[in-house]
């Protein structure tokens, strides 16, 4: 390919993220040109554009357009993100479980202002470094990355990637059910949320999605959730997962509901103290 031809593709690209978003939406069409535009744009293709519309509005995001087309349009998890707005509030602090590449956690930077604090658990290195390199862009210093998986012991675990061919949000541990086997396995470390609250504010709001994992996230977090009680934003990826994630909100006097009308899996569960 020649070099101005890919210059023109990239100028380009912002434009056609955000039609091809709207494509995407459309019936049978929109997973064709979501293959065109795979074929279109080269691999590792990266375009720095600001999100269009939503509690995003204004970021600026170094994304691929074959996979990440959504974000730059303001169109991923807005009513995850409107729950976040409703329960978090200046001066508060968010512990954000599965960062992929900031997002979330830089909205919700933007709603605990600058006395607030956001912390962003991310276990694959690679996406750490885009979340360290978003909040750069964005000048986010309330902030903090922390390379990790979190689950329900402090160790060393296997972790499963995301397949190079995607926005690789979809890496998980490796513990021999919810892994497919077929990605790449690193070792990372693991800690647990109570562990790391022992040093560190307690959260207003906990937002959990870790493709599988919910129980172990929470069975770590038992102290935080007696004692701060915040509210639990969570992906639940399976009915297994909803069976063991619900007893354990039983166990810490929790009530809950679906935040979407989807009864298919994944979905997003909002628990909060009882009264």
């Amino acid at each position: 390919m020649k070099a101005d031809s890919l210059s023109a593709r990239i100028a380009c690209a912002p434009a056609l993220q955000s039609f091809y978003a709207k494509l995407r939406q459309i019936p049978l069409l929109g997973g064709l040109f979501h293959g065109i535009a795979r074929s279109v744009l080269p691999s590792g293709t990266h375009v720095t554009t600001r999100v269009r519309q939503g509690r995003a509005a204004g970021l600026v995001l170094s994304l691929d357009p074959r996979y990440e087309a959504p974000y730059a349009a303001g169109l991923h998890e807005t009513e995850l993100l409107d729950c976040l707005a409703q329960h978090l509030k200046q001066g508060g602090v968010l512990y954000d479980v599965g960062g992929h590449i900031g997002l979330i956690s830089m909205v919700g930077a933007r709603l605990v202002g600058p006395s607030g604090s956001v912390f962003a658990f991310e276990a694959d290195p690679e996406n750490a470094a885009r979340i360290f390199e978003h909040l750069r862009m964005n000048s986010l210093p309330q902030v903090e990355l922390v390379n990790a998986a979190v689950w329900s012991e402090c160790k060393t675990l296997s972790f499963e990637r995301a397949s190079a061919t995607s926005s690789r949000n979809r890496g998980s541990v490796a513990n021999g059910t919810d892994s497919p086997g077929v990605g790449e396995l690193i070792t990372v470390p693991a800690i647990t949320l109570d562990s790391f609250a022992a040093d560190h504010r307690p959260p207003a709001v906990i937002k959990v999605d870790v493709e599988g994992a919910e129980a172990e996230v929470l069975q770590g977090a038992a102290q935080l959730l007696r004692v701060a009680k915040p509210i639990l934003i969570c992906e639940i990826h399976h009915a297994q997962a909803e069976e063991s994630v619900t007893g354990l909100l039983r166990a810490a006097a929790y009530r809950w509901s679906w935040l979407d009308g989807e009864s298919r899996f994944p979905r997003h569960m909002v628990a909060q103290p009882t009264p």
